[in-house]
C-alpha cells in the first residue's frame, strides 16, 4: 500500500480503531514517563506525534467540514507554534551554527503539539482514561522510587557519603521528582473527583497520592515541594465549588494537608534539604565567592547572567543554544563565579534553571512573551470552564489548573521546559486536558 491510498483509507480506519488506538498510547506514554522513559514513553509519544502528522496530511488532502470545536483547537495550539517559531527566529538572528541547530531540539514538542492538540480533539479521548494515566503514573513512580531507595541507596551513601535521591528511569531527581509532585496532586484531585460516585477509585488515587508524595520527598527535590501550598488551594476551590453542601470536605482535606505536613517536616531527608538550602542562601556572595555545589548560589548567579544576556540582546536574545558560551565568556571576564563553567567536569552549566529568564536571555523578549503565552492561554481556559456553573465535570478544568501552575512554579527554580521529559509531559498534558476541555464544552 503507497502512502497516498494510506490517506485516502485513514477516514474509514479513523472512525473504528485510530480513536481507541489514540487513548491507549495516551495512557501508555502518562503513565510511564517516570519509569520508562526510553522504553515506552517515548515511543508512545512518538507514535502519538506520527498520527497526528498522518492525520494533518490526510486533512489537507481532503478537507474535512471545519467545526466550532476544530477551530476552537487549532486557536489553542497557535501558543505552542508560536513559541517554536519564535525560537526558529532567535536562532536565525543568532547564525544557524550546531549549537543553536542542537538547542532547538527542545522546541520540536512544542511544535508537535501544534499538530497533536487538534488531532486530540478530533479523536476524542474519554476522560477517565486521563485519570488512570494520572494514578498510575504516580503509584509507578512511587514503586520505582522504593525499589531505588532500597537496591541504590546504601551503595550510592557509601561510596559518595552523600544522601541517595531517587531519579526515576533517567536518574535525574529534579524532573522525577517534579512529575512525582505534580501527578500526587493531580492524584488527590481525582479521589475528590471521583468521591461523589465511585468511592473505588477514589481509595485507588489516594494510593497513587501516597505513592508519588513519596517519590517527590525521597526525589529531594525542594523547588517542587514549594508547589503544595498552591495544589492544596486549588484542590481546595474544587471542593468548595463542586460541594457546596459539603464544605467540611476543605476543612478535613486542610487538616489532613497540615498534619501530613507537620509529621514530613521532622524528616531527617526533608530537614537536611532545608538546612542546606538555608545555608547556601547565607554563603551566597554575588560573583566568585560561589564555591561549586552551592546549587541556590550557582542558580543566582545563573539568573544574573540570563539578565545581562537579556539587556545585550532584548528584542531576539543572543541565541538559542548560546547560553553555554555566554556563560563562559562571563566567567572568562570575572562577571560570575567560575563554579558555573566548572559545572559537570567543565562543561559548564547549558541553561538558566529558570525558564523565564532562559527565555529573555536566549529569545529575548518575545521569547518571554511567546513561554507567557503557552502558560496564560491555556490557564485562562481551564480557568473560565472551570468557574463556569454549567460545566459538570470540571475536575478537568482543574486538573489543567493544576498543571499550569505546577509548571509555571517548576520554572522558577529549574529550566523544565529545556529537559525533555519534563517538556515532552508538559505538551503530552496541555494538550490531552484542552482537549477533553473542548470536548466537554461541546457536550454541554
Amino acid at each position: 500500500m503507497n502512502v497516498g491510498h494510506f490517506l485516502r483509507q485513514l477516514p474509514a480506519w479513523a472512525a473504528g480503531r485510530l480513536p481507541q488506538l489514540t487513548a491507549v498510547l495516551l495512557v501508555i506514554s502518562t503513565a510511564t514517563v517516570t519509569v520508562a522513559h526510553n522504553q515506552l514513553h517515548g515511543t508512545a509519544l512518538h507514535l502519538l506525534i506520527l498520527l497526528s502528522v498522518i492525520w494533518l496530511a490526510r486533512r489537507a488532502a481532503a478537507p474535512l467540514p471545519r467545526t466550532a470545536a476544530s477551530r476552537r483547537a487549532k486557536r489553542l495550539a497557535a501558543p505552542f507554534l508560536l513559541y517554536a517559531l519564535i525560537a526558529v527566529l532567535s536562532a536565525g538572528h543568532a547564525g544557524f551554527d550546531d549549537r543553536a541547530v542542537n538547542g532547538l531540539d527542545y522546541f520540536s514538542y512544542f511544535l508537535a503539539g501544534g499538530v497533536l492538540l487538534p488531532f486530540l480533539v478530533a479523536m476524542r479521548p474519554p476522560a477517565d482514561w486521563f485519570w488512570f494515566a494520572i494514578g498510575a503514573a504516580a503509584l509507578l513512580s512511587g514503586l520505582h522510587a522504593g525499589w531505588e531507595m532500597h537496591h541504590l541507596s546504601a551503595a550510592f551513601q557509601h561510596a559518595t557519603g552523600m544522601e541517595y535521591r531517587a531519579g526515576g528511569s533517567k536518574g535525574k531527581p529534579i524532573p522525577f521528582g517534579d512529575i512525582a509532585t505534580l501527578t500526587t496532586a493531580l492524584s488527590v484531585l481525582a479521589a475528590c473527583v471521583f468521591y461523589a460516585a465511585r468511592r473505588r477509585g477514589a481509595w485507588f488515587f489516594l494510593l497513587a497520592a501516597t505513592a508519588g508524595g513519596y517519590a517527590s520527598v525521597v526525589s529531594g527535590t525542594r523547588g517542587a515541594w514549594v508547589f503544595y501550598p498552591t495544589a492544596l488551594l486549588v484542590i481546595g476551590g474544587y471542593l468548595w465549588q463542586q460541594f457546596p453542601t459539603r464544605r467540611w470536605m476543605v476543612l478535613g482535606l486542610f487538616s489532613v494537608t497540615l498534619l501530613g505536613g507537620a509529621l514530613l517536616a521532622h524528616s531527617a531527608l526533608i530537614q537536611d534539604r532545608f538546612t542546606i538550602a538555608v545555608t547556601e542562601i547565607q554563603d551566597y556572595r554575588a560573583g566568585a565567592g560561589v564555591n561549586s555545589g552551592n546549587a541556590l548560589g550557582e542558580r543566582f548567579e545563573m539568573w544574573r547572567a540570563a539578565v545581562m544576556a537579556g539587556r545585550e540582546q532584548p528584542m531576539l536574545g543572543i541565541g538559542v543554544g548560546h547560553l553555554n558560551a555566554y556563560f563562559k565568556q562571563l566567567a572568562t571576564a570575572g562577571l560570575i563565579a567560575p563554579a558555573i563553567v566548572e559545572f559537570n567536569h567543565g562543561n559548564g552549566h547549558t541553561h538558566a534553571h529558570n525558564d523565564y529568564l532562559h527565555a529573555l536571555a536566549t529569545c529575548g523578549v518575545l521569547g518571554l512573551s511567546g513561554l507567557l503565552l503557552v502558560y496564560l492561554v491555556p490557564l485562562t481556559v481551564f480557568v473560565r470552564a472551570a468557574v463556569n456553573e454549567h460545566i459538570s465535570k470540571r475536575g478537568l478544568n482543574y486538573a489543567g489548573i493544576l498543571t499550569l501552575l505546577g509548571y509555571m512554579q517548576f520554572s522558577l527554580t529549574d529550566s523544565v521546559l529545556l529537559t525533555r521529559i519534563t517538556a515532552a509531559f508538559f505538551v503530552l498534558l496541555c494538550c490531552w486536558l484542552l482537549a477533553l476541555s473542548i470536548g466537554l464544552h461541546q457536550e454541554e
